[in-house]
């Protein structure tokens, strides 16, 4: 599956830095799922999750240490369907699923899939959970066809399905830097480690359309633009003295600027936002700074110079031969100074999910959960389906100011909400 036809697999460029910054309690993981019209049936989906894995064989992987790198090699063991869990997105530990980097959860009509960010990023992730979805229904005796991201697993593997995209396009005319101002980090108390607080606000997309369509801008930078100026509100609330730039992050999924077809992480980040120290920003001021932001940005040329950067730091002939306990602490470094510390909350939006005509009438929903980042306690995740929009807020503060600054802003704009939650007391 290598370049050389052999079962492992270096990380791409864009999962290198994961491992290397992870924990003992935390790692990135985020998560995907589907909600059918039917309960599951645990025995078929096993069966379904096994002839996925044989389609996306980039999915049977594990994750070792090498002595330059860490890579990925292929996984003998088959892997294994659970059922669901009141906190989601915790660190996969390998010793409790067979060495794998997901894991595919269950309850009632609900298939979830949780995956650590090396192996896939939120794309690839739907397209494992179409595949596994649209499988499960054909084994269920539905007349289900591939199509829309949903892979035909009685097809064999592509290559070009499993290639390291950033390399591939990377043009190195020019490499981008990254350095930004530290950004702003909400004062709050931490749960205990595994628990996250995950809220869903169930928007109905035609409204949300509107109310983007009345600032001119896309649905993303108008749900951008409310989350952002709910961080500023809480930062006025703690009446720093001292105030810091309020971003987000960002990712960009760079297959809409170049025909891959990987279903590995093919993505960047960009930390859009506004400075309070210029002055108080209303909700339409904020909206447009992040409309213009992103504009200004999301253009071929400009990403390729920060893929380009990224992916020479990982071609420098020297920093190639250096031990690999060394590089992890140069990037642990790295992620420090420009990673977490220059954003205030994380946010990805999937957009609008399209399965296969045949597949529509099993299907009730789609939802989009991404685990806290490492030091940061937010992260807002969404993806629309049948008309409706889910806004999920994971969260691992003990406090909620955030989430009901936010849903309370849409209310207020004339977006009605139905708020789902997973219950932490």
């Amino acid at each position: 599956m290598s370049r050389t036809g052999s079962s492992w697999m270096t990380l791409d460029n864009s999962a290198k830095i994961y491992p290397a910054v992870m924990s003992r309690s935390w790692a990135a993981v985020f998560r995907v799922s589907v909600t059918l019209t039917e309960t599951v049936d645990p025995e078929m989906l096993q069966t379904a999750l096994e002839d996925t894995v044989r389609r996306i064989p980039s999915f049977c992987l594990s994750l070792h240490r090498g002595l330059f790198w860490y890579y990925l090699d292929a996984n003998r063991l088959p892997p294994r369907v659970e059922t669901d869990v009141a906190n989601p997105c915790k660190k996969i530990d390998k010793r409790e699923n067979g060495g794998y980097c997901f894991r595919v959860r269950y309850y009632r009509r609900r298939i979830a899939v949780e995956l650590f960010h090396s192996i896939a990023d939120g794309t690839g992730a739907m397209i494992f959970l179409k595949t596994l979805a649209a499988r499960y229904l054909q084994l269920r005796g539905c007349p289900v066809q591939a199509g829309e991201g949903a892979l035909d697993c009685t097809q064999e593997p592509r290559p070009e399905e499993w290639e390291d995209s950033h390399t591939r396009y990377a043009r190195f005319q020019h490499l981008q830097g990254r350095r930004e101002d530290k950004a702003y980090h909400p004062h709050m108390e931490r749960l205990p480690s595994p628990s996250l607080r995950v809220i869903t606000g169930i928007l109905p997309v035609e409204r949300v359309h509107e109310r983007a369509g009345a600032m001119g801008v896309t649905v993303n930078d108008y749900l951008a633009g409310v989350i952002c100026h709910a961080f500023c509100r809480l930062q006025q609330e703690e009446n720093n003295r001292r105030q810091y730039p309020v971003k987000l992050s960002i990712p960009v999924n760079l297959r809409s600027y170049y025909p891959s077809e990987t279903v590995r992480n093919f993505a960047t980040f960009i930390n859009p936002g506004v400075d309070p120290r210029y002055g108080t920003y209303s909700l339409e001021e904020t909206v447009q700074q992040i409309h213009h932001f992103l504009r200004l940005r999301l253009n071929e040329k400009y990403l390729n110079a920060v893929v380009s950067a990224n992916v020479g730091n990982e071609t420098n002939r020297a920093m190639r031969m250096v031990p690999l306990v060394f590089k992890n602490w140069a990037m642990a470094f790295a992620y420090h100074l420009y990673g977490e510390s220059r954003y205030s909350a994380a946010f990805s939006n999937l957009g609008i999910m399209r399965v296969p005509p045949s597949m529509e009438p099993y299907v009730e929903r789609f939802d989009f959960v991404m685990g806290p980042p490492r030091t940061n306690l937010h992260a807002a995740a969404a993806v629309s389906y049948g008309g409706r929009l889910m806004l999920t807020l994971s969260s691992a503060a003990r406090q909620t100011e955030a989430e009901r600054l936010i849903f309370t802003e849409l209310v207020k704009q004339g977006v009605p909400v139905t708020v789902e939650s997973n219950q932490w007391e």
